[in-house]
Parts: structure tokens; C-alpha cells; sequence
């Protein structure tokens, strides 16, 4: 090609050149949208739907046996060390550090037993809602897809705990 003065071949000016290609670029862009051969971000949202989801934090240690975490009330997420919102517990399982021995009369298995030198060590199960926009890929909350095995803390007036998420339910 021959650029001279700003013209290719002496007679195409180079903007006016950059210019077309990107209106018929554009045109050709929401021609493929409005026939439905690409969605937009507006199309791939299905939706926003109530969503509960379970956190388990294991080995959490407190001084006596408290009910730090209530059933009913709000307790501040952190995602992916990104803070959220407060969101509501909708239910709380604590149950003791256990430990795994030899099932005495079959040795071929194993039980699980309270661990006596760690009487205030537990394992939480907690679950959690909030309304969540709907993707093909998940649910969304907070800019993050809430997917099992998501790290996630939580944060209230006198404790901070870190978990993951164990299961997630789209309520309809």
C-alpha cells in the first residue's frame, strides 16, 4: 500500500477509512444481537431468586460453650476477602470436634467421638439467604458466583470465622 499525505492508494483519507469500519462493525454488532445469534448481558440473566446457601466452618474455638451464631440474626460476609453485606442465618448446626477411632467391634471401620482434649473446639453448619441474579454459570452475589467449596468469612460484633460453601439451593 501507498500512504502518502494521509491517503492510501492517494485517494482514501486513513480516518475516514477507521471511521466506516467501526459504524459497519457497530451495525453489524447490533444486527447480530437483535437476531439472537449473541445475547447481550440483559438476555443471560435469568432473573433474581431467593437463594440459601450453607456455609461449614470446622475447628472453631471458644472459650466456653456460647451460641455466638443465632438463628434470625445478620452477620457480615466477606467474599474472596471482598466485603459484602449482612446477610440473615437461617439456621445453625454446632456439634463438637470429633475425632475418628477403631470401631471396637468391627476394625474394619471407624466411629466418630466427641475429642475429650478439645472440649471447646466445634464445627458449624450455617445456613444463609439472600436474593441472587441467576446465570447460566450460578448464582451471583455481591459480583461473585457462590459455588460448594467457595471460601467465605463471617463477621459479627464479637467474632470473625472463616468457612466454606458446603451447598447451595435456589429457593423458587
Amino acid at each position: 500500500m501507498c500512504i502518502e499525505n494521509g491517503k492510501i492508494f492517494g485517494k482514501i483519507n486513513i480516518i475516514d477509512l477507521l471511521v466506516v469500519i467501526f459504524v459497519l462493525a457497530g451495525v453489524l454488532g447490533l444486527y447480530l444481537v437483535k437476531s439472537g445469534k449473541f445475547l447481550t448481558s440483559s438476555k443471560v440473566n435469568q432473573g433474581t431468586k431467593a437463594l440459601q446457601f450453607d456455609v461449614m466452618m470446622r475447628g472453631i474455638k471458644l472459650s466456653k460453650d456460647s451460641n455466638v451464631l443465632k438463628e434470625g440474626e445478620k452477620s457480615f460476609i466477606t467474599i474472596r476477602n471482598v466485603p459484602y453485606t449482612k446477610l440473615e442465618i437461617v439456621k445453625v448446626v454446632k456439634t463438637f470436634w470429633q475425632t475418628p477411632m477403631p470401631n471396637p467391634k468391627d476394625l474394619t471401620q471407624s466411629i466418630a467421638a466427641t475429642d475429650p482434649t478439645t472440649p471447646y473446639t466445634f464445627n458449624f453448619l450455617i445456613t444463609l439467604k439472600d436474593n441472587a441474579i441467576i446465570t447460566p454459570e450460578g448464582p451471583v452475589i455481591g459480583g461473585n458466583k457462590i459455588k460448594i467449596g467457595l471460601p467465605i468469612e463471617l463477621e459479627g460484633y464479637n467474632y470473625k470465622f472463616g468457612g466454606i460453601v458446603s451447598d447451595v439451593k435456589v429457593i423458587d
